[in-house]
């Protein structure tokens, strides 16, 4: 576990990397499989990106993709305080109804964060998760709460500020998110603003993505995502999203000093 310091006001911030993968997983099923990743080496075995972030107590999770359950039930965790929705490609939401366990026994709220936009859709999806319908058995109580947030937000949980801001995703946009100004969580984009960039500047760890070599209409690649690392110099920079292109030797021989490609369940406490 990389070590990280104690903030001003004695407050540890746990972050795990639950999933560093692309939206089909490493290996894929059918005849893509590994792709150029070697099989041999389990550091490229990569289930859906999602993040995990305990501090003050409280729990938050950074979207649920379809592999949600296995990447969580690990962690032996009773409760989820807060879901922050990046936006809402399958690989990021389809693993929602799996949170529903969570509401039990307490019959405590699960407050979920996303866009007017990507609300929308997770409401189109998911109904009965936020509103009792008429065909709901008479027991069944929704076990979460939709909050609308927008980029430029600045959130508070559990005494943990977030910073929302807006990133491009090719065709549609994703959310952002830094927390309490050292952890910075970039997944899913092609390209943001600059005072984004310079909010993000500095920060003990950003984990960012960086699909393959070659360019992409809306996810970044190796050469943006370093010039952008260049660019926020934070003190450790994490690469997600890593598509089948991505060994984790060969990317790693070519990463900057202070870069790695992530792992799946690697965690940093700051």
């Amino acid at each position: 576990m990389p070590n990280g310091s104690i903030r001003p006001d004695g407050c540890i911030m746990k972050v795990t990397m639950l999933g560093c993968g692309t939206s089909v997983g490493v290996p894929a099923l059918g005849h893509a499989g590994w792709g150029d990743c070697d099989p041999s080496d389990p550091r490229n075995r990569r289930q859906r990106c999602a993040v995990l972030i305990e501090i003050n107590d409280k729990v938050i999770l950074v979207d649920a993709g379809p592999d949600i359950r296995n990447q969580l039930l690990p962690l032996g965790l009773k409760r989820i305080d807060a879901l922050l929705i990046t936006h809402t490609h399958s690989d990021h939401v389809a693993g929602l109804d799996d949170l529903r366990a969570f509401y039990w026994p307490d019959r405590v709220d699960i407050p979920v964060y996303a866009t007017k936009q990507h609300s929308v859709d997770i409401l189109a999806r998911f109904p009965y998760l936020f509103t009792k319908l008429a065909d709901s058995p008479s027991y069944f109580v929704p076990p979460m709460k939709m909050n609308l947030i927008a980029a430029n937000d600045v959130l508070e949980i559990g005494g943990c500020r977030i910073d929302v801001f807006h990133q491009d995703h090719g065709n549609t946009s994703s959310l952002g998110f830094l927390f309490d100004g050292k952890f910075g969580y970039s997944t899913d984009v092609i390209g943001m603003s600059d005072d984004v960039f310079d909010r993000l500047a500095g920060i003990d760890l950003w984990i960012v993505e960086a699909l393959r070599a070659a360019p992409h209409s809306s996810h970044s690649h190796y050469e943006q995502t370093f010039a952008w690392i260049d660019r926020v110099k934070p003190k450790q920079a994490v690469l997600t999203h890593l598509g089948l292109e991505a060994d984790y030797k060969t990317l790693s021989a070519i990463c900057p000093d202070g870069t790695k490609p992530g792992i799946d369940g690697l965690v940093w406490t700051l």
